[in-house]
């Protein structure tokens, strides 16, 4: 009689055992399946991709001149100062700009951003960007 008291218990854990074992095969196997179909249905590039050895970083520099309604920039690594007329700015994030192919002078630059321009771009040449127009 105590060996049938014994052996419903064995049994019990036996049947714990062998659900857990169940349940993890369960998702081993839907994990295994879950990434065979993303990678079935990805199509994006298989080329790797490679961060540059060394990381550059672009020095820029902005002054608001607001009495004359002009934002320069200022880019050390192209060695170029930028005038934007301040009614453009709005329109940098989705606008292509272009600029005038010569440098001005430090005559016109002090026309077009005053004294405070011409001090901040020093004697880094200054351009004036212009919104660009599509060529038809």
């Amino acid at each position: 009689m105590s060996d049938i008291n014994n052996a419903e218990p064995k049994t019990k854990e036996c049947g714990y055992l062998y659900l857990t074992i169940t349940a993890l095969l369960i998702a081993i196997f839907s994990a295994g399946l879950t990434l065979m179909i993303a990678s079935y249905m990805y199509h994006g590039s298989y080329e790797p991709f490679e961060l540059p050895p060394e990381v550059t970083t672009s020095n820029v520099k902005r002054m608001i001149v607001s009495h004359k309604k002009v934002i320069l920039f200022k880019i050390e690594a192209k060695n170029r100062c930028y005038i934007l007329p301040s009614t453009m700015s709005k329109e940098i994030a989705f606008s292509k700009f272009s600029f005038v192919n010569s440098a001005l002078t430090k005559e016109l630059l002090l026309d077009v951003a005053d004294y405070e321009g011409v001090e901040f771009c020093g004697s880094t040449p200054a351009y004036i960007l212009e919104k660009s127009t599509p060529h038809q």
